[in-house]
């Protein structure tokens, strides 16, 4: 690392952007207790029991759950593009970031033994991904990037399974497994043996990544990293002043498709209902699907329209300057925040899984995400990186960087 780029200044933006998604975050992950998955019969009321829980739980679920992450993916591309940008020497950089992305792999995978739900890894793959064909022209990679937020590829693996298979409505869930398993798995977070946790997330990763395929989160990820890259080439974010106008106009249109996606759904599902007709699940899931899908992507880019607008008055930004260190050190408050998760639900800490519901989860997530917010202020008055921005940046030049102020 040159002198030069440790002195580069930071987009304050994205940072608080980082820091808003991370939020988010730590309220779904609270709210799911750390489960990552389909509970097993016998916790089919998972955190849900009571209507306060309930209410909390469809909030969480209608406004919150699915989006963040979008914007968190958004994120890495918009990243991906700062930082080949700033390099000189692309053949360098090329092999660096690949170099990069592996020990980010490495990170996740520790962390996905610990936590099933680790998207570090899928962000490492893909990434290569993104490495291959960022030099495809602007417009093909907003295309590209269209399409695979929309979820076009899943809707139509959907389509062809129902229209080419003799699926009946009584053809279950996919993603419900198998009960045994189920329990087997929700009895090893239960215990209090720590290596059979680590042991049991092992085989998992096939079973998330066959879930990334399925749901089609692995194409929407892909894309929302293609949009970053994009957004990154009209330097949105260096003219946010200039750029008004359209981000108001987006804002608005945002807003509009999804009253429009409601009403698609409402009367899909409204007319089968009054017409009594039965849908298999796999009509479901292509139609339901699409629509969530779609849904989930407006309100994200709602979200963003609002925190640019916003950040714009001078009081709403020094409210929104509270996330700037947060965003700083993004990776290691998403890996804390699972720390606290594995030792409040899990057996070896605390064993709370399942005898809470939604509601006082909801108020622990944002309870611990306010002392992060104090820590990452603290920690960044100090040094120069998080502890784990300074390990992947150190393994990333294979040197020790500077550390601490």
């Amino acid at each position: 690392m040159t002198q030069a780029e440790f002195k580069k200044p930071r987009i304050e933006l994205i940072d608080i952007l980082r820091g808003l998604t991370l939020l988010g975050i730590i309220m779904v992950h609270f709210i799911e207790q750390y489960y990552a998955g389909m509970p097993p019969q016998k916790a089919s009321h998972l955190n849900s029991a009571f209507l306060p829980d309930q209410l909390i739980q469809t909030l969480v679920s209608v406004l919150i759950a699915g989006k963040f992450y979008m914007i968190f993916s958004f994120l890495f591309g918009l990243s991906f593009f700062f930082q080949s940008s700033a390099k000189e020497n692309k053949r360098q950089f090329y092999l660096q970031f690949f170099w990069r992305l592996l020990v980010l792999f490495g990170i996740g995978w520790i962390h996905h033994m610990h936590y099933r739900g680790d998207i570090l890894t899928i962000y490492a793959l893909l990434g290569m991904v993104l490495l291959a064909v960022h030099k495809l022209p602007d417009k093909l990679i907003l295309l590209l990037a269209i399409l695979l937020i929309a979820d076009l590829p899943a809707f139509i693996t959907r389509g062809i399974e129902v229209f080419n298979t003799s699926q009946t409505i009584t053809d279950g869930n996919p993603f419900e497994g198998n009960d045994i398993e189920n329990s087997a798995y929700y009895e090893t977070l239960k215990g209090n043996s720590y290596l059979s946790i680590l042991k049991a997330n092992i085989p998992e990763f096939l079973i998330k990544m066959k879930f990334q395929v399925l749901s089609g989160r692995l194409y929407i990820t892909m894309g929302l990293f293609l949009l970053g890259l994009y957004v990154g080439r009209k330097r949105v974010f260096e003219n946010i002043e200039l750029l008004l106008p359209f981000i108001r106009s987006t804002r608005n249109k945002a807003l509009w498709c999804m009253l429009i996606l409601l009403g698609i759904a409402a009367a899909f599902f409204g007319i089968a209902h009054l017409l009594n007709v039965e849908l298999s699940f796999q009509i479901q899931f292509m139609v339901g699907g699409c629509l969530v899908d779609l849904f989930n992507a407006c309100l994200a880019l709602f979200y963003v329209c609002i925190a640019l607008l916003l950040y714009q008055k001078k009081n709403w930004r020094n409210r929104l300057a509270n996330f700037y260190h947060m965003g700083r050190m993004g990776l290691t408050t998403y890996l804390m925040q699972t720390l606290f998760g594995f030792i409040l639900f899990f057996g070896v800490g605390f064993n709370l899984l399942d005898t809470i519901g939604a509601f006082a989860c909801f108020f622990i997530g944002i309870s611990i995400f306010g002392f992060q917010i104090i820590f990452a202020n603290w920690w960044l008055s100090k040094f120069y990186y998080g502890p784990v921005e300074w390990l992947w940046r150190s393994l990333t030049y294979l040197k020790v960087q500077p550390f601490k102020r």
